[in-house]
């Protein structure tokens, strides 16, 4: 029996075979075939950046993420698509919120036809927010992007240092107080609450000489927090794709970012602005009259009123008017529109010279920025201080 039966299960196992062959391509052979997915199953999708890196604390409350993915212009950046049932005034008061919370700052905020842009930087990422104002059926779209605030690498391969106003605008306390004129410690302390004041440690070192470009860039720092609500009056930066408007400013310079857009925006003697002169001179001393070519006319808002030395020997009475410099005449006199509240009067107090040639002190520049304005309509760091606290 035995023997018998082996060839009839060589038998059927051939029949088996030639019907597996015979199905191919069919649903019968799809049924025994191993699924290409099943290496999937039980597996969790791996996390999308914007879950593992954007804070929670960045993501509009009750918002659905729509997409992530990574610039192709630019891999280190993500960029997140999200869409919310909320006004994009809603979305844009969240974020400007967030980003004027401890360890983040609010370094951009503009208004276009149909969007809305912030941008904040924090310790350790760099996040701009940009939303649709055209809602559709009530909902409102946004994205998210983030890159981490590392070194910037600009188009001909330098490398230079990404601006990081959030360090910069880090309460401050300065361990040399006590060394500055007794008038302007409460000043530079209301200043120093703001943080706008940046200096490599806690010394202000205030009766030493500032240098040319740290005050520009405690002069944008400031200006730009006085007004951080009022986008459009702020002083944009200049970015690593900016060509230098001067030679010995270059793009890797730790205060290329402000000097450059001071520029860029009208404020500095420059090329730009027809002064023949590409230098800047940036570790120069800041003197007198530049510390009023430069301010003034951001505390007037705009184009300076011609004027003479004539004029300004008949409002200050500078027994030294004749030893200012011809670009520095509007400023000078212009600031004498401002009454008790004019940089000159506020810094240096009633006096009969000028001095325009003299050395500006860290105390001296600090008292200038402590007020921006023509009198009539400007603020101060104590004005701005209240209005953050109330």
């Amino acid at each position: 029996m035995k023997s018998s039966r082996s060839p009839l299960v060589r038998v059927s196992l051939i029949l088996c075979v030639l019907l597996l062959t015979s199905c191919e391509g069919s649903g019968l052979q799809n049924l025994f075939a191993a699924d290409s997915n099943a290496d999937q199953w039980g597996a969790s999708p791996s996390p999308s950046p914007a879950t593992t890196t954007l804070p929670q604390s960045l993501r509009f409350p009750n918002a659905t993420l729509l997409e992530t993915q990574p610039l192709a212009n630019d891999p280190n950046t993500i960029q997140t698509r999200w869409q919310a049932s909320a006004p994009a005034i809603a979305i844009q008061q969240f974020y400007s919120e967030q980003f004027q919370q401890t360890n983040w700052r609010l370094v951009e905020q503009q208004v276009a036809d149909n969007s809305m842009t912030l941008k904040g930087v924090g310790a350790d990422l760099e996040v701009t927010v940009t939303i649709n104002t055209a809602t559709t059926n009530n909902t409102t779209e946004f994205t998210v992007a983030y890159r981490p605030t590392t070194t910037a690498t600009t188009t001909n391969g330098e490398s230079a240092p990404t601006p990081s106003p959030t360090t910069a605008l880090t309460p401050q306390t300065f361990s040399d107080l006590d060394a500055a004129p007794t008038p302007f410690q409460p000043a530079i302390r209301e200043l120093a609450e703001l943080g706008t004041l940046p200096t490599s440690g806690n010394q202000l070192d205030p009766n030493s000489p500032i240098s040319r470009s740290q005050f520009v860039r405690w002069l944008v720092t400031t200006y730009n927090r006085f007004y951080e609500d009022r986008p459009a009056r702020q002083i944009r930066l200049g970015t690593s794709n900016d060509d230098p408007v001067f030679q010995d400013v270059p793009r890797q310079h730790p205060d290329f970012a402000y000097i450059q857009g001071l520029a860029m925006a009208g404020f500095l003697p420059s090329p730009l602005t027809g002064d023949a002169s590409a230098l800047f001179r940036p570790d120069a001393p800041l003197n007198r009259e530049t510390l009023l070519q430069w301010k003034v006319p951001l505390d007037q808002q705009g184009q300076l009123s011609p004027s003479t030395i004539d004029r300004i020997q008949q409002t200050w009475g500078f027994k030294d008017s004749t030893r200012i410099a011809p670009s520095a005449v509007n400023a000078v006199a212009a600031d004498y529109l401002a009454g008790d509240l004019s940089n000159i009067r506020r810094v240096w107090g009633q006096t009969l010279l000028l001095q325009p040639k003299k050395a500006v002190s860290h105390a001296e520049a600090a008292m200038a920025l402590w007020y921006i304005g023509n009198g009539s309509d400007g603020l101060s760091a104590q004005s701005v201080l209240q209005a953050r606290r109330s």
